[in-house]
């Protein structure tokens, strides 16, 4: 990969891509070699590793922030690194 993800503007955490299908369920690594149902990137940013983060706030474990589906890994990162 080419570029990669800032650390997040609000607590310098880490946000991580993440894989999913084209109905934003979460997928493993290997599915990218077979996206039986297509095939997204999604931004994780979990409250579990970003402890006070305001933006990675939420009531379940697990749960990821936004609701955002990119078509590549390159688009989800520009997104991110997006600072206005």
């Amino acid at each position: 990969m080419s570029a990669t993800l800032k650390r997040c503007p609000f607590c310098n955490g880490e946000a991580t891509i993440l894989v999913s299908d084209d109905e934003g369920n979460d997928r493993n690594e290997e599915y990218e070699s077979d996206p039986w149902s297509g095939l997204s990137f999604k931004i994780g940013h979990a409250h579990e590793n970003n402890e006070g983060c305001p933006i990675a706030k939420y009531e379940e474990d697990g749960g990821m922030m936004g609701v955002y589906l990119y078509d590549s890994r390159e688009e989800a990162i520009k997104a991110w690194n997006t600072r206005i």
